[in-house]
Formats: C-alpha cells, sequence, structure tokens
C-alpha cells in the first residue's frame, strides 16, 4: 500500500490494545469506589471521537451517563450534572492542547477523577491524571489507539455494571482485530486512489453520516479535509441532509457517504436515494465490506467508527499525493496565538 508502514502500525495498535490490564485496574478501583457520570471531554478530533462512543452507551445502557464535551465550552459553561463525583475522560496526542490541559486542571481541581490518555508520556495534561495511559502513536493511527482505549474502558464499565455479559469474548476477539484493519486499508487503498485522483480540484464536499458513525463524519470534514487539505466540506448527519443541506446538492456536487451497522443505516439510504437523482459525484465507505474477528454481529457495530477511520486514513494519504499539500501542513494552528 501506498506510504503505509505495516510493522509500524502494528506496534502502535498493538501498543494501545495492551493497554488493556491496565484500563480494567483502572474503571475496576473507580467502580468500586463510586460515581455519578462519565464525561468525554475534547475539542476536535478528540471530540468527534467520543461521540460514537456516547451514543453507544445511550443505546446500549440502562445505568450509565455518558456526556460529550467541548471542552472550551465545558469550562465556560460547566453543565450542573458535572460534579466531583464525575469521571473525566480525555485524550491527546501532544499532551500539551491548551484547551486539553486546561480542561482537565479543570476537572482535577473542582475533586473529579481524570482519565487520560496520551500519546507522548511526561506532557502537561499528565500531570492532571489520576489514571495515565500512554502508548506512541501519530496522527495517521492516533484514532485507532485512541478508540481502543475508549471502546476497552467503556466494555468495562458496561460489564461492571451487568450489561455486557460478552465482555470477555468481546475483548478476547478485539485483540485479534489488527491484521483485520490492515485488511480493510488494503481492501479500499485502489478505490481510494481513484477517488483522490477524481477529486483532487474539487472545491468543496459534503461528508454525510449517522449514529455510531457521525462522529467519523464530522472529524472527517473538519480535521481532514479542512485542517489538513484546507477544502471546504460540511459534515451532515443524514437525518438533518434534508433539512437545509439538500438546497445545496448539484450535479457536481461531491457526497462522501460514511455507512456503518447501527440502525440508522435506512437514513444514510434515503440521502444518498435521494442524492443520486441529483450529483453524479457520489463515494460511498461501508463498514460491512470490511472482515472483521468478531462472532457476534453486534461487537461489529462497536468498532464501526474505528473501522471507518482505518478505511479513510487511505483516502487522506491520497489527497496528500493527488493535491501535493502535505496533512501535516498548517497556516493557523500552533502556528499563531489566538
Amino acid at each position: 500500500m501506498f506510504n503505509f508502514d505495516i510493522p509500524r502500525y502494528e506496534k502502535v495498535v498493538g501498543d494501545a490494545i495492551a493497554l488493556r490490564t491496565q484500563i480494567e485496574n483502572a474503571v475496576d478501583k473507580i467502580c468500586a469506589e463510586g460515581f455519578s457520570n462519565i464525561y468525554f471531554i475534547g475539542c476536535g478530533g478528540t471530540y468527534a471521537h467520543s461521540l460514537p462512543m456516547c451514543y453507544w452507551i445511550e443505546h446500549t445502557s440502562n445505568k450509565l451517563n455518558c456526556i460529550s464535551a467541548i471542552a472550551a465550552e465545558f469550562m465556560a459553561a460547566p453543565p450542573k450534572s458535572f460534579s466531583k463525583d464525575s469521571i473525566c475522560v480525555f485524550s491527546s496526542r501532544s499532551g500539551n492542547t491548551k484547551e486539553i490541559v486546561a480542561a482537565a486542571k479543570f476537572c482535577k481541581d473542582a475533586g473529579a477523577r481524570t482519565m487520560v490518555y496520551v500519546s507522548n508520556d511526561n506532557t502537561p495534561v499528565c500531570e492532571y491524571a489520576d489514571y495515565k495511559f500512554f502508548s506512541f502513536a501519530e496522527d495517521d493511527c492516533l484514532c485507532e489507539a485512541i478508540y481502543t482505549y475508549m471502546i476497552v474502558m467503556l466494555a468495562r464499565f458496561l460489564k461492571n455494571e451487568g450489561e455486557f455479559k460478552e465482555y470477555e469474548m468481546f475483548m478476547d476477539e478485539y485483540e485479534k482485530i489488527v491484521p483485520y484493519l490492515i485488511s480493510a486499508k488494503e481492501l479500499y487503498d485502489d478505490r481510494c486512489a481513484k477517488i483522490a485522483a477524481e477529486l483532487k480540484n474539487q472545491p468543496y464536499h459534503m461528508v454525510v453520516g449517522s449514529g455510531m458513525l457521525w462522529g467519523e463524519a464530522y472529524d472527517y470534514a473538519m480535521c481532514i479535509l479542512e485542517e489538513m487539505q484546507w477544502i471546504k466540506t460540511k459534515s451532515i448527519h443524514a437525518a438533518e441532509y434534508f433539512h437545509g443541506t439538500i438546497e445545496l446538492t448539484e450535479e457536481d456536487t461531491s457526497i462522501l457517504l460514511f455507512y456503518g451497522e447501527d440502525e440508522t443505516r435506512p437514513l444514510m439510504d434515503r440521502v444518498q436515494n435521494f442524492a443520486k437523482k441529483v450529483t453524479k459525484v457520489i463515494n460511498t465507505f461501508d463498514t460491512k465490506d470490511v472482515e472483521l474477528p468478531f462472532t457476534n454481529e453486534a461487537f461489529r457495530v462497536i468498532v464501526s467508527p474505528l473501522v471507518m477511520y482505518a478505511i479513510t486514513e487511505r483516502l487522506s494519504c491520497h489527497l496528500e499525493k493527488e493535491r501535493n499539500h502535505s496533512l501535516k501542513l498548517r497556516r493557523y494552528y500552533r502556528q499563531m496565538e489566538y
């Protein structure tokens, strides 16, 4: 595959999976002590990746209360449900993102317990971690590490609440996922190379998702196409496409459809069925295409955002090449004060 280091990928994701025991021990201690709710606090991608996790809990658990919050807004207007009994969950590649460090300190100072994943150890956010989890990762494989951390954590919370009886089976099968993710990338690589060549000069995209994949649609539009490629993009929830954005669809409008495997697939079908009547530029990414190591179909839903990130990384890689625009290039982010 173009610009993809398999041994490096195996190590990064494998090291994240190896955090399982540390995560389990932390969750078990928290459950023994008691807690009121779980706050995922992030910004940009780390906020986006928490959305499917809270969606999973909202549609699975009768006991856990999971909230996704944007760090700066969380500090400006703390929700009434936040208290010293909250569990506050953070993820950071750099470990020094200003909003994340400030929010972790805010939570720690309020007496709440903090769980922090970092891919660069001994960084500022670590100072405010009651439970720190470290495994090295870089941007192209960071999300697999973050999702592993969050999936293992929430699965353990569910198990401890008596709401995930298949926990051991799920975790044993999840630990075998790396070669399947690599195969998923291989499956989509040629397709993504073709899409990138066709879309390299496209000035505007619509990225549509729903359910477990709404967060990935939001993330891909903002963090990849906008931040890393400087392309005007709108993330659209499939259920909301018909309430405004539909009017901007024209015959050359690029629509990227992120299909998952939860109950909201018919919402995606509705968008696709309409879009086909108008535009000739539709590209579909579907986690159903990907073989995974699970015996239970419900387990596929849990990991669907991770799978979507893995396959769309191939499109990002080929867009970088076709557009001669590095995914690391920024004009403003971390380049100036704001």
